[in-house]
């Protein structure tokens, strides 16, 4: 395999920090730093959805993803959910404007999608990773 498993889980890890930064910035007020987390998050993981699929495209990287059902079932649920929230993301940070005074009010279903759909997809993330690492589904 190109890629660990452990690396898959610091990756998950290091998409979630720059979000929790972001929402300690919102919960404050200060939607100008929440605006440039939320740039920073949604470029990390943007580089790594590319950098993964990138690895993944090699047929022989795939293989222990595709070594059982439940296991590409988990990877197919979780991809779903990385691709669902980069675009909750970049749709959060398009909205944002420095000094927008209605910022907050706009953004709050969108902001709860982001965030609701970035924890399924750490949480799909940790299932996969026991999946890749252990025999628990098979």
């Amino acid at each position: 395999m190109i890629i660990e498993p452990w690396m898959l889980l610091g990756l998950q890890a290091a998409f979630l920090v720059p979000l929790l930064i972001s929402i300690a910035f919102r919960a404050r007020g200060n939607y100008f730093a929440h605006g440039i987390a939320m740039i920073a998050a949604v470029i990390i993981e943007l580089v790594g959805i590319l950098s993964v699929s990138i690895l993944f495209a090699n047929p022989s990287a795939m293989e222990p993803l595709l070594s059982s059902f439940s296991t590409m079932a988990v990877f197919g649920a979780h991809s779903f959910f990385g691709v669902a929230t980069l675009v909750s993301a970049i749709w959060l940070v398009l909205l944002w404007r420095p000094k927008s005074v209605d910022f907050a009010t706009k953004s709050k279903t969108v902001w709860q999608s982001t965030l609701l759909l970035w924890t399924l997809a750490f949480v799909v993330g940790l299932v996969l990773y026991v999946a890749l690492t252990t025999n628990i589904f098979g």
